[in-house]
């Protein structure tokens, strides 16, 4: 039984691309808009941004701890932009790198908190989904600044080649990421983590810095993110960024990484992005409202939360022959860091 679980966790990324083909040929089946260079597009534009966010997301689940403040964080750099560009006038470099300053210092915060103080990752980014959105409101008093000029919307209009720009920020992200996941002891050492903290630190991982690091990535991501949709809509609102965190969660947690930790592919998360973007985009191509929308990616996530669960079952099945208590997991931490 637990080769077979195995054998599910890594056929898990395998099944969920089969499943995106699946419903991309029932999209193009049903509209004729679907495969079209202008809906593709569109789809980009609409996954770029989560899969921004997704990356350091799916390192901090990976490694056991999770940042539910994403969205908030993104609206704070936005308002934090606005109010420097517009209200104090400072030049638009400035204003965007010190909205991603913000953002990496509330990341900083998390980090903190959770990774050197022991509080619950929960907890801390549960209040920093409140508390970032109202120091947003407080800075804009619901106020929405535009007119950032053609150079801001470059960022979130314009093109390279024929891909949209976010598209190209987010392919480049999810290269490095991948890079770090797969061929540097750091991706080993996030697994290693989330496996076992206490073995991963006697076997000289460092358990605190690592996830704390990417904490702060986790804030710059969301202030990029957020600074993206800025520049698409020519508008610092106050209501962006709401969702994002469901979004970025369902797509790691459908992508096959443990809630847990200890367990997950990048690759697998890139494939449950595109899931959600392709979903959201068929469903609207056929008219369906945005409650039912908002009712599937919901349906989306706790089937995706059912099958970690199911997996860590399978996981758990004792096998013939025991090992001595501590054992199992602190080999399975080596492992992941050697």
């Amino acid at each position: 039984m637990r080769r077979l679980a195995a054998t599910l966790a890594n056929y898990q990324s395998g099944g969920l691309l089969i499943a995106l083909l699946v419903m991309g040929a029932f999209f193009t089946a049903s509209s004729g808009n679907f495969l079209t260079h202008r809906n593709l597009t569109v789809i980009l534009l609409q996954v770029s941004i989560v899969g921004i966010v997704a990356i350091p997301q799916a390192m901090l689940v990976l490694s056991g701890y999770v940042d539910l403040s994403v969205g908030s964080v993104a609206v704070l750099a936005v308002a934090v932009f606005g109010e420097m560009a517009k209200v104090h006038h400072y030049s638009l470099a400035a204003a965007i790198a010190i909205a991603i300053a913000v953002a990496a210092a509330w990341g900083l915060m998390n980090g903190l908190l959770i990774c050197y103080l022991g509080f619950s990752p929960i907890i801390v980014t549960l209040g920093g989904f409140a508390g970032a959105r109202g120091l947003s409101d407080t800075i804009t008093h619901d106020v929405t600044q535009f007119g950032f000029g053609s150079k801001f919307a470059w960022l979130g209009n314009g093109t390279i080649g024929t891909i949209p720009v976010p598209a190209v920020i987010f392919l480049g992200l999810f290269v490095i990421g991948a890079y770090i996941w797969y061929e540097m002891p750091l991706g080993r050492h996030l697994t290693a983590i989330g496996a076992d903290r206490v073995a991963a630190r006697s076997l000289g991982v460092s358990t605190r810095l690592i996830p704390c690091v990417v904490y702060v990535c986790s804030g710059i991501a969301a202030g990029l993110g957020g600074l993206i949709l800025t520049s698409e809509l020519d508008g610092a609102s106050p209501s962006i960024g709401l969702g994002l965190e469901l979004q970025v969660l369902t797509a790691v947690l459908l992508g096959g990484v443990a809630f847990a930790g200890g367990r997950g592919s990048l690759w697998g998360v890139l494939f449950g992005i595109l899931f959600i973007g392709v979903l959201n985009n068929g469903l609207i191509l056929l008219n369906i409202g945005p409650y039912v929308v908002n009712l599937a990616v919901g349906a989306v996530l706790i089937a995706a939360a059912g099958a970690d669960a199911f997996y860590q079952r399978l996981e758990q099945i004792p096998v013939a022959a025991a090992e001595p208590e501590g054992v199992e997991t602190q080999t399975k931490a080596q492992e992941a860091v050697t």
